[in-house]
C-alpha cells in the first residue's frame, strides 16, 4: 500500500487554537468563481503552489492577527505506479494527478466528458484537464463513472490569487490515514467531515 502526502491550513480567532477543527470548504486563496467538488474533501498537493500558499497563509495571519494552523494528511492510494496513469490502471493505483501523470487516453477521455457536461449547461468548451478549470465541481460527475469510481483521490491545477496551485480532492473517506494526521502546532485534532451523498 502506498500513500501520498497532502497539506492544509486553517485560520482561527483568539489566542488559543481550537481543540478540534473540522475540515470543510477550504480557503486556499482561490477565487470565488472556482467551484470545488462537493463529494470529497479538498486539500493541497505536491510542489506546485502549496509552498507559496502556506507562505501566504503565514503573511495573512500576521496581517490579520488571526492564528493559523497547518496539517499534513496522508491518503492511501493503493499501488503506486511510476508510469503515467492509464484508464485500465485505476483499480491498482487509485490516485490520478492531472495533467502531468495521466496519459493521452485519460486526458482525452476526461476532456470529452467535461465538454459534454459543459455543453449541457450551454457553457463554452474547455481544455481541462490540460488547462485549469473553474468548474472542478464536475469531478463529482466524473467520479461516478467507470473506471474513475475506483479512484480515492484526484489532483488538479487550480488558479489562486497567488498563481496556479495543485489541489487534490479525496473522494474515499476510508483512504485518509487518520492516525497519521500531523498538525502544527500539535494541539488541534482534525476532523475530516465527508459530505453525505
Amino acid at each position: 500500500m502506498s500513500a501520498i502526502g497532502t497539506k492544509t491550513f486553517f485560520f482561527f480567532d483568539g489566542d488559543r487554537q481550537p481543540d478540534t477543527y473540522t475540515l470543510g470548504y477550504p480557503d486556499y486563496f482561490q477565487g470565488s468563481e472556482l467551484r470545488l467538488p462537493s463529494k470529497g474533501v479538498t486539500l493541497l498537493y505536491g510542489n506546485k503552489g502549496p509552498g507559496s500558499l502556506i507562505g501566504a497563509a503565514v503573511r495573512e495571519s500576521a496581517a490579520s492577527g488571526r492564528g493559523v494552523c497547518f496539517a499534513d494528511i496522508k491518503v492511501e492510494i493503493g499501488e503506486w505506479d511510476s508510469n503515467k496513469q492509464r484508464l485500465s490502471g485505476f483499480e491498482n493505483c487509485r490516485f490520478l494527478n492531472l495533467p502531468l501523470r495521466a496519459n493521452r487516453e485519460v486526458l482525452d477521455d476526461i476532456n470529452t466528458h467535461w465538454n459534454q457536461w459543459l455543453d449541457q449547461e450551454c457553457q463554452p468548451q474547455e481544455d481541462f484537464p490540460r488547462r485549469p478549470s473553474n468548474r472542478m465541481d464536475l469531478l463529482d460527475k466524473l467520479i461516478e463513472l467507470e473506471p474513475y469510481r475506483h479512484l480515492n483521490a484526484i489532483a488538479y491545477d487550480a488558479t489562486t490569487r497567488f498563481g496556479v496551485a495543485k489541489f487534490v480532492t479525496v473522494f474515499n473517506r476510508d483512504a485518509i490515514l487518520y492516525d497519521q494526521i500531523n498538525v502544527i502546532p500539535p494541539q488541534t485534532r482534525i476532523i475530516v467531515d465527508f459530505p453525505e451523498h
